[in-house]
């Protein structure tokens, strides 16, 4: 295991030092680079928010973060997440939107059609003193499992039927197809499950 950190960790330095060689009008001062740290938050994928918990996020209409679309100007007209704002990763990487972010103070969530072009941005905004994420699976996995959820097939319980209907509900409200009524922008209820109490045994009544 520690030799796959220190490979990791030589890895990102060199991929982080390059970036920054790079990186227009930056004040390198500001960056704090860890490399053990950073493979370590890497390997247990604590740099990574799962698109189910963004669902929610977005359906909950919290205000505590800021979802960046890093992908070109064109890809994203042609299909984003909600609530998303487009930053193409050349423009995220300056000075000032880097500025911009550390006095916005809250949590980061890029991302772009997969996952390599929102690791490197996320190494650059992590060692800024970002508080940031990776949507794992970028707009590639959202569009297939998010906006498209895959109906049950064969003989499916109950509960795998509610499962897939919350789905599908999120899926309208976000905008998503395959089957799914597009006009439904009704805000879904997110229900949480609960462990159903054992029916009490009824009591005989004793004869006098």
């Amino acid at each position: 295991m520690k030799i796959i950190n220190k490979q990791l960790g030589f890895t990102i330095a060199i991929i982080l030092g390059i970036i920054m060689i790079f990186l227009p009008g930056s004040d390198n001062s500001k960056f704090n680079f860890n490399p053990e740290t950073l493979s370590s938050v890497i390997l247990s994928n604590e740099d990574q928010i799962s698109p189910e918990t963004l669902s929610e996020w977005v359906v909950e209409e919290r205000k505590d973060y800021r979802l960046i679309d890093i992908r070109t100007d064109q890809e994203f007209n042609e299909g984003n997440i909600k609530t998303s704002e487009n930053i193409p990763l050349n423009d995220l990487l300056s000075k000032d939107t880097l500025d911009d972010l550390s006095q916005d103070q809250k949590t980061i969530i890029i991302y772009s059609n997969g996952n390599s072009h929102a690791s490197q941005a996320w190494l650059i905004l992590n060692t800024a003193g970002l508080d940031s994420y990776i949507l794992e699976g970028g707009m590639n996995y959202w569009n297939k499992n998010i906006l498209n959820p895959a109906a049950p097939s064969g003989d499916v319980s109950d509960d795998e039927i509610l499962v897939y209907r919350t789905k599908a509900a999120v899926a309208g409200y976000l905008g998503g197809g395959s089957g799914i009524d597009p006009g439904t922008t009704k805000k879904p209820i997110i229900k949480k499950k609960f462990k159903k109490r054992p029916k009490k045994k009824k009591k005989k009544l004793e004869g006098c």
